[in-house]
């Protein structure tokens, strides 16, 4: 107990008062959440763990909290969890309240004692795009920046001219994946240093089961056999850009060209006929991809975001800088 204030793990049943602690924050300009919402997002999450801690006033209730959004990651292929700082909060009236340097700060350094490691379900590291809270989390919660987070990016306002496709290769939407998703996933993981782990159940709670936004997948697929070969996922928002298309997610061999050329056309297409003026997505540099899209026609559109990580595991931010497989959909700003 910290005066007035018990800063805690997150317990069944707290749910209530968190959100309507979120909603009293948030609402204004994010709109009001929903119990399901809230419940997909943070009970429903693949990895089955709940790393909230709370600022639990005696008369106030929640007053904040620091969350992280538990992901399923492979790094240098062991499996292990990373956390996605989301939904930070101290009520307005409330940050100078409790112990300096405030409730955000006391709420951040518990959520690290309780779940942060490389113990079974810790967090291996956090990272974020965490502009906002830069300042306060650079003094004294060890955030650390290691790349600056560039799109890429083509213009299709008014049409652009459909891309050359192989005729064996044919796109069809996905509902949800399945197990033979799990295999294209199985194959591509080796060539990941850092990753969050894309198979069925990771990508079906991301995409198919999202609650805050619209997402369509698409799989890529050898007419005569049958085979899959690549999958990506599209959504249209006015992050960024207005009316801009985004491949959020995507999963497909960097050498494989027919099917980067498939899946490229068929997305920008689409978008096209949404009525997007732009088509963008994101890779870390050193991945091939980012260069071929470059090939493909697309430029690189310098954002004001960086991504920015927490390390607990012992790995220094060059590990993460040039070895992490990164796209849109590992935010939940896209």
């Amino acid at each position: 107990m910290t005066g007035e204030f018990e800063i805690r793990g997150w317990r069944p049943g707290d749910e209530v008062r968190l959100l309507e602690a979120h909603n009293r924050q948030f609402a204004a300009t994010d709109g009001t959440r929903s119990m399901a919402h809230w419940r997909w997002k943070y009970l429903d999450n693949p990895t089955g763990q709940v790393h909230i801690v709370l600022a639990d006033h005696r008369q106030h209730g929640i007053v904040g909290c620091y969350i992280t959004l538990p992901v399923p990651v492979q790094v240098d292929g062991r499996a292990t969890v990373a956390g996605q700082p989301v939904d930070l909060f101290v009520l307005a009236e409330f940050r100078r309240a409790g112990q300096r340097p405030g409730l955000f700060v006391n709420c951040a350094l518990k959520h690290y004692e309780l779940f942060g490691g490389t113990g079974p379900g810790q967090n291996a590291f956090h990272y974020g795009w965490a502009v906002p809270n830069w300042r306060i989390g650079r003094r004294y919660l060890q955030y650390q920046m290691i790349r600056d987070w560039d799109f890429l990016f083509r213009e299709i306002a008014g049409g652009a001219p459909p891309r050359a496709v192989s005729g064996e290769l044919e796109m069809r939407p996905l509902p949800r994946c399945g197990a033979d998703h799990d295999a294209l996933w199985q194959a591509l993981a080796p060539a990941f240093r850092i990753a969050i782990v894309r198979d069925a159940r990771y990508l079906n709670w991301r995409y198919a089961d999202a609650h805050d936004r619209s997402y369509r997948m698409f799989e890529c697929r050898e007419r005569r056999s049958g085979r899959l070969r690549g999958l990506c996922v599209y959504a249209q928002n006015d992050f960024l850009m207005p009316n801009t298309a985004y491949l959020v997610d995507w999963l497909c061999p960097p050498d494989d060209d027919e099917c980067t050329d498939t899946m490229l056309g068929h997305v920008e297409q689409l978008a096209v006929q949404n009525g997007a003026a732009v088509i963008a997505t994101t890779f870390e540099k050193p991945d091939p991809r980012f260069l071929k899209f470059q090939r493909r026609g697309y430029l690189v559109y310098p954002t004001p975001y960086f991504t920015g990580v927490v390390s607990f595991d012992g790995n220094d931010t060059f590990f993460y800088r040039t070895l992490w497989y990164q796209t849109p959909g590992d935010s939940d700003l896209v």
